[in-house]
This record gives structure tokens, C-alpha cells and sequence, in this order.
């Protein structure tokens, strides 16, 4: 029963989906061709019901019309009396000219006469069109004059219905075969409509399976003329390819500079690890020497220090890369309200303790309020600040700007140092990316990520990092996020750290290029 059951379904499914192996344009065609025999056959029923009406009508009136001439004849010519026929030889070359058959029967005696060899009408019936045995007979009166329409007998006129059924069936067949002819150019017509219309879609199937077999996106399929629904497909597809290309080339360009990232990474870890190891099995010798004095208690002292701060970089290192890490994975601090006036006040602040041979000048007119992470807005002043002082010479001048631009709030540092070649421009905020300027008095001791960092912080908080020419003659960093509206009370907390800050002297510091 179950069995029964199932192969049912099945056939049910395969019912509603037939035809199932049938092309769109085939499919289309016989809609096409369907709707036209519809329309054909409604049309042709119509016409030929009115047709056959009309036939049947014009049958009968001519029959009618042939039977009243026969009575008039008669009466005119006194073939019949109330109380007998007339020239009986008139009469019978009368009634045999007539194509078809034609009696008389007399009303007086009830006497009929009808010429040798014709048709039997059967028996009279009143005036008026009757039909008997397949034919149409017409009956008439016949008058005993024009001036007395005294009624004397009656006329029969009758013809074989077999000639008209044969017209109304020429006429059936005529209209059937029309709609069967047109029936058919109609699906060749759309036959050919619709392999013209699904061309450019077998074009874009074409180009997708190939897409599909070569993986190459960089196919653009020429648009067909007009400007319809096939046309806009076509664009749309080559929009979709265009961006697929895009993305691609993105996706590609993203992996190869992850697989730089890694390569970087671990070239920057081995060294310190190096030196680590080195230290420890310089210790680990010494510890196990016999008699070591305090020479060589001395030199355990600075392989521990060496191996303590190859340790610290390598934390530095390793914190950097996991802020850059949780950056580009979206993975952000909370966003509230934060003041970049009063953060660039505190960074300020905090280099104080590091003042020398450069100087540290402070422009924060306003507060400019923006939605984002604090500690994460610190680290990007603290690194571009440490960025101009560590690649520019002594007594060198840096200004550091937080402003509000329309909606945008700005954070410029600035200085009159050598500034940085514009060939560096592009990759200056790459990862790892070392950049040795004329004014660098700390070469080669840098990892960096600091200004990766900048520009990381500064995208996940919607904003932009940028580099340029200072109108001091220097380097100028810009980092612009979108601003908020100053909160209550922001102003006076802002004032008081402003004041706090003085041209400050900074060194030693510990970011890079």
C-alpha cells in the first residue's frame, strides 16, 4: 500500500512539472501557439454559428420566395378552381420546372396533384417552412384571385437540405483548417521570436559555464542592441563580473599580504627568540661551570638583562600584532563619547616625563567629540607623536592640532623636520614596513606597527589616517573620525587639562615609522 502510494506522488510530481525536459523558447512557443487556438477557435465558432444562421436563413427565404412565385403563377393562370384543376399539362410542366419537388393540393376536394416522378412531399401541412425526411419544404395559399384572397389550395415548394448541410460543413472545415493554420505559424512564429529574444540569455549561459570552467571573471559580454529586459540583464551581468573581478582581486590582494603578515611576523619574533635562547644557553653554561667568579656572575647578569629585554620587545611585538589582529576582524572596544582635545591633553601629558631636545606644541582650541575607544584614540596620538619625534633631528618642533572640521573631528601632528619623500607615501602605513628618513636618529630599532596601528584604529572608527607635507616644512599625519556633538560639561574638564600641557621637550620615545 505504501509502495502504491509513493509511485502515485510520483507520478503526480512528474505531472505538474511537465514538460520537464522542454527548452524556455519551445515552451514559449506553445503558450503562444496555445493562446492562439483559443482565441481561433472562440473566434471561429462564432463566426461560423453566425455563418451557418445566416446560410439557413437565406436557405429558407429563397425557398419561400420560390413557393409564393409558384402560388402567384398559379392564380394567375387559373390552374386550379374551387372545384377543380385547370390545364392540367400547364400545370404539370409548371411544377416540374422547379429544381426540386412542388404539389398542389386543392382545399375544396383535398385533391393533390404533383408531377410523375417527383419527390413525395408527404402530406400537406399549414402555410409556413417545415422540414420532412431531409428536405425543406415551404407552403403557401393559393388565392382564386389578386382581388378575391380567397384561399382555394395550397402550394409546396421543397429542396434537399443535403446541398446546404454540404455548404455549412465547407464552411466548418474552412474555418477549422484557418485555425489550425494559423495555430501552427503561430508557434513557428514563436518559435523563432523566442530563439531570437533567448539568444542573448544562451549567450550569457554560455559565458557562465565558462566562467564556471575557467574561473576567469574578466569576461564582459557585449550588450545586444535595444534597450529591454535582456539588455538590462546583460549590463547587470557584466556589472556582477566587473564586481566579482573586484572582489576577487581584493580577496587575492588581501591574502597575499596576509601571507606577508605571517612571514613578517615571524621574522620579526625569531629574532628576539634568538637572542633569547642564545642568552639563556650562554647562562645555562655558565651556571654549570665549575668555580665561576664574579666575572662570571657579571656576565649572567647581562645575558638575563639581554634575554629581559628581548622578552619585552617580543611583548610589544606580540600586543601590537593582537590589537592589529582584533582590528581587522572587527573585534572593537566599546564606542562611547570621547574627547580627542582632552586625549591628545593627557598623551601630552604622559611624554612630560620624557621631555628633551624637542619640543611639543599643543593646539587644542575646542572640544571635539567623537564616538569611539579611548584607549584606542590614545594609542593613535601616543604613536603618531612618537613617530615625528623618533624620524626627526633635535630641537625640532612638533605640533600636535585636535580640531572639529564640518562634521569630522581632526587630529594633526605636525613638525618642521625633513618631512617625509613622497615615494613613501603609499606604503607608509603598511605593516612592517620600515622607512629609514634623513632625519632618523634611531635606525632600524623600530617593528613597524606603529603607524599600522594608527591606520587600523582609524578605519575601525570609520575615520581615515593620511600623510603629507607640513606647511612647517615637515611631515604632516592627519587622522580624521566623525565627530559627535559636544556633550555638558565636556568644556571645563577639557580647559582644565588643556592648561596643564605646556611646549614640552620629549625623549627617548618608544613608537616608530
Amino acid at each position: 500500500m505504501a509502495r502504491s502510494e509513493t509511485s502515485l506522488l510520483d507520478r503526480m510530481r512528474r505531472s505538474r512539472k511537465w514538460p520537464p525536459h522542454w527548452p524556455i523558447q519551445w515552451k514559449l512557443a506553445a503558450v503562444s501557439a496555445g493562446i492562439t487556438f483559443v482565441i481561433l477557435v472562440a473566434f471561429g465558432f462564432a463566426v461560423g454559428q453566425i455563418t451557418t444562421n445566416q446560410l439557413k436563413d437565406n436557405y429558407a427565404a429563397d425557398t419561400e420566395a420560390k413557393v409564393n412565385e409558384l402560388a402567384a403563377e398559379i392564380r394567375d393562370k387559373n390552374l386550379i378552381t374551387p372545384a377543380y384543376f385547370g390545364d392540367e399539362a400547364v400545370l404539370n410542366n409548371l411544377l416540374a420546372s422547379v429544381n426540386g419537388a412542388a404539389d398542389i393540393t386543392s382545399l375544396a376536394n383535398q385533391i393533390r396533384y404533383r408531377p410523375p416522378n417527383s419527390h413525395d412531399l408527404g402530406e400537406p401541412t399549414s402555410p409556413g417552412i417545415s422540414t420532412s425526411d431531409g428536405w425543406q419544404i415551404a407552403t403557401a395559399l393559393v388565392t382564386q384571385s389578386a382581388t378575391q384572397p380567397y384561399a382555394i389550395g395550397l402550394v409546396r415548394y421543397g429542396r434537399p437540405m443535403d446541398r446546404l448541410d454540404a455548404s455549412i460543413g465547407r464552411i466548418w472545415i474552412s474555418i477549422l483548417a484557418g485555425t489550425l493554420g494559423a495555430t501552427l505559424l503561430a508557434a513557428l512564429g514563436g518559435v523563432i521570436l523566442s530563439r531570437r529574444a533567448m539568444r542573448p540569455i544562451s549567450s550569457l549561459t554560455s559565458t557562465a559555464g565558462e566562467i564556471a570552467r575557467t574561473r576567469d571573471t574578466e569576461v564582459t559580454l557585449a550588450e545586444p542592441e535595444g534597450d529591454d529586459e535582456v539588455a538590462e540583464l546583460t549590463r547587470t551581468f557584466n556589472d556582477m563580473l566587473h564586481e566579482l573581478s573586484i572582489s576577487r582581486y581584493e580577496k587575492e590582494r588581501s591574502l597575499e599580504r596576509q601571507r606577508e603578515f605571517v612571514a613578517d611576523a615571524s621574522h620579526e619574533l625569531r629574532t628576539p627568540l634568538t637572542s633569547v635562547k642564545a642568552n639563556l644557553e650562554l647562562l645555562d653554561d655558565s651556571l654549570r661551570r665549575p668555580g665561576s667568579g664574579n666575572g662570571d656572575r657579571e656576565f649572567e647578569i647581562e645575558s638575563v638583562e639581554s634575554a629581559l629585554r628581548s622578552a619585552e620587545r617580543m611583548a610589544r611585538l606580540v600586543a601590537d600584532l593582537q590589537l592589529i589582529a582584533k582590528a581587522d576582524s572587527g573585534r572593537t572596544g566599546d564606542r562611547v563619547p570621547c574627547d580627542l582635545s582632552e586625549i591628545t591633553a593627557h598623551v601630552a601629558d604622559e611624554l612630560r616625563p620624557l621631555c628633551e631636545n624637542h619640543r611639543v606644541v599643543l593646539d587644542v582650541p575646542e572640544p571635539v567629540v567623537v564616538s569611539g575607544n579611548a584607549d584606542e584614540l590614545h594609542r593613535v596620538i601616543l604613536n603618531l607623536v612618537d613617530n615625528s619625534i623618533r624620524h626627526t633631528p633635535e630641537e625640532t618642533t612638533i605640533t600636535v592640532t585636535s580640531r572639529l572640521d564640518g562634521d569630522t573631528g581632526e587630529v594633526r601632528v605636525e613638525d618642521d623636520g625633513p618631512g617625509v619623500p613622497k615615494e613613501m607615501w603609499p606604503t607608509i602605513f603598511d605593516r612592517f614596513v620600515r622607512h629609514d628618513g634623513p632625519g632618523d636618529r634611531a635606525k632600524g630599532k623600530g617593528t613597524g606597527l606603529g603607524l599600522s596601528i594608527v591606520r587600523v584604529i582609524a578605519r575601525s572608527h570609520g575615520g581615515t589616517a593620511t600623510v603629507g607635507d607640513s606647511p612647517h616644512g615637515g611631515a604632516s599625519f592627519v587622522v580624521r573620525i566623525p565627530a559627535l556633538k559636544a556633550p555638558t560639561g565636556s568644556t571645563a574638564a577639557f580647559e582644565k587639562d588643556a592648561a596643564a600641557v605646556a611646549e614640552t621637550p620629549v625623549k627617548k620615545p618608544q613608537g616608530n615609522r
